[in-house]
Order: C-alpha cells, then sequence, then structure tokens
C-alpha cells in the first residue's frame, strides 16, 4: 500500500473516531434528594402537607432517598434541628410546643451534589 493510501485510511479512521452520538446522560446517578411523608397532602404533585392535632406535639414519619441525606425541621423563622434517619432512608420528625391555630414548619432533605427535598408542613392545632 502506498503513502498515500495508509494516509486516507488513517485520515478516515480519525474522522470516523470522532462521529457518533452524544454520550447519553447517567439516570443511574440521582440528581436531587427525594422523600416521602405520611401527612396528608392537598393535591397529588403539592409541596405541601397538612395535619391536625389538639395536643401539643405531633410526630410524622416519611422516608428519604439517598438514606445518607441529611434531614431537618424547622419552625418558620427558626433554625432547622437534625432528625435521625435510619440507615433504609425512615425518619421520624416531631413537632413540638404547637400553639392554638396554623403551626408552620419546612421539612428539607439535603446531600452533597443534589438539589434538596424540601415540603412545607401545616400543623393545626385546635
Amino acid at each position: 500500500m502506498s503513502a498515500r493510501g495508509v494516509a486516507a485510511l488513517l485520515l478516515a479512521a480519525v474522522a470516523l473516531a470522532g462521529c457518533g452520538e452524544k454520550p447519553e446522560p447517567d439516570v443511574s446517578k440521582p440528581t436531587a434528594v427525594t422523600g416521602t411523608l405520611d401527612l396528608a397532602r392537598p393535591a397529588p404533585a403539592s409541596t405541601d402537607a397538612t395535619a391536625t392535632t389538639r395536643r401539643s406535639a405531633l410526630a410524622f414519619t416519611g422516608r428519604v432517598v439517598p438514606p445518607s441525606s441529611r434531614v431537618t425541621l424547622a419552625r418558620e423563622g427558626q433554625q432547622p434541628s437534625a432528625v435521625e434517619v435510619g440507615a433504609d432512608g425512615r425518619f421520624r420528625a416531631g413537632a413540638r410546643a404547637l400553639k392554638r391555630g396554623a403551626n408552620r414548619f419546612v421539612l428539607q432533605g439535603s446531600s452533597p451534589g443534589l438539589r434538596p427535598w424540601t415540603v412545607d408542613v401545616s400543623i393545626t392545632r385546635r
């Protein structure tokens, strides 16, 4: 094969190596923390949760993915408190010192490199 033929083959090989589709994004890696909460939701896709109680405290459960996420519960306008999360991602959060009427909280799950999962929780004490 001539030098010209070898050069043509090399050029074709280089051109074909650069062709192709864009690599598909890796959907196996999560991009955000997700979770479920065992409280009523006003609408199926709502980011709000509600509960009603006659007591000054209310505990509720949920699950967060990935299970290594940090979960916090904060009364509106106050610093968040850490919520213990099990190895399976299950957690039990406690809202205390509920005043009569509406009490607003923010529940959040976070993990480094992922978008946080946030739920506005409204607990009404009667």
